[in-house]
């Protein structure tokens, strides 16, 4: 049995965990806080940093110019601000768009000399300052990896890189942060959890201690989604079961990876718009089904720990809280799937995949 398990972020959770925490200092005395323009101040976590980092007598400032899906150049820019500043280390608020660009960031304030897309290079052993992070949404679990998602214009798509200096330090956890989330989004952020922990189940480098996470994961994240409707969002205590899912979820994916879901889901959310949970639960029953038929005891097990019957049954749950994705054209879907199935994602399952098994999929999105 493969034990093989490695994530070294500390978890701080529960209820002001972050206005309460009082080790800020022991990352040094200057901190920049990356954010987007409105969603860390409208839940009052970046209130409760700011408060926080003044009474352990660390001097901050604030970069909020993070967009959704966060350009290479913005990442580079906060990185550029941080350096200029003086920042010893970084704190990323929001969801995985400001998390992500926060380990940006932190890449580009200790290594001036690389353009915004140098990062891809050769990642691994690139410094990094140290980054801390607070989830406000119940999805990506970007607080427990050491990826960092950017959108590159060059390449028309997300790609991410990944760096041993990336790992964030410190994770706060505090479901009272996701409250203020309209119910698509939270529904969108928490299918996009629900992929990380299916995806990663079926990966090649999956072991025993991320299949626990990722069954956990199933079985927190889905009796949520079950009750949600599409107007209607979840109690305080399944935004908990969420967070602490989407949690457990990053965890999955920091050793396995992901699946086809994501490099296809790429695709909608670069050309159309759609938000990255909705754009993955486009392809992830599809996911699932494909992985039955190579392992059917191994997908029953994993159905079995989310309350499903199957494939079938998740569609059904997706297409309840989610509305239909956009039309697109069948010249799109033929390029959408020709450019997917070039992605690592598509090779690192224990079911593979290729242009013949996507095509299908996104023609079924065609009009």
């Amino acid at each position: 049995m493969d034990m093989s398990f490695y994530n070294p972020v500390r978890i701080q959770s529960g209820a002001g965990c972050l206005r309460e925490y009082t080790g800020f200092a022991d990352f040094g005395r200057r901190c920049m806080i990356v954010c987007g323009a409105s969603s860390a101040r409208r839940c009052g976590a970046l209130a409760d940093a700011e408060a926080a980092l003044t009474a352990c007598g660390v001097e901050y400032t604030v970069f909020d110019r993070i967009e959704q899906n966060p350009l290479a150049e913005t990442c580079h820019a906060a990185g550029a601000a941080a350096r200029e500043w003086g920042a010893d280390f970084i704190l990323g608020i929001g969801g995985g768009s400001p998390l992500d660009a926060a380990k940006a960031c932190a890449v580009f304030a200790k290594n001036p000399e690389l353009g915004p897309e140098d990062v891809y290079k050769d990642p691994a052993k690139l410094a990094a300052l140290p980054v801390l992070c607070v989830p406000t949404t119940a999805g990506t679990g970007s607080e427990v990896t050491p990826y960092s998602i950017m959108t590159l214009r060059s390449q028309e798509t997300k790609k991410s890189f990944a760096g041993e200096n990336m790992w964030p330090r410190v994770a706060f956890l505090d479901a009272a942060y996701t409250a203020s989330l309209p119910a698509y989004f939270t529904a969108s952020t928490a299918v996009d959890a629900l992929s990380h922990a299916i995806e990663g189940y079926f990966s090649l480098k999956a072991s025993a201690v991320s299949d626990c996470l990722a069954e956990r994961a199933c079985g927190l994240i889905l009796p949520v989604l079950r009750r949600m409707t599409a107007e209607e969002s979840p109690s305080a205590a399944d935004r908990e079961a969420l967070l602490c899912g989407s949690t457990l979820a990053g965890m999955v994916i920091s050793r396995t990876g992901t699946g086809f879901p994501h490099a296809c889901g790429y695709k909608l959310t670069y050309f159309h718009g759609l938000p990255h949970g909705h754009a993955n639960a486009c392809f992830l029953a599809d996911f699932l089904a494909l992985a039955a038929e190579a392992e059917p005891e191994r997908a029953a097990r994993l159905c079995a720990a989310g309350g499903i019957r199957d494939a079938e049954e998740l569609a059904e749950i997706l297409a309840a809280v989610l509305p239909e994705a956009p039309a697109i054209t069948e010249a799109e879907a033929a390029r959408y799937a020709a450019e997917s199935a070039a992605a690592k994602n598509c090779r690192q399952s224990r079911r593979p995949v290729g242009e013949k098994e996507l095509l299908p999929l996104f023609m079924r999105l065609s009009k």
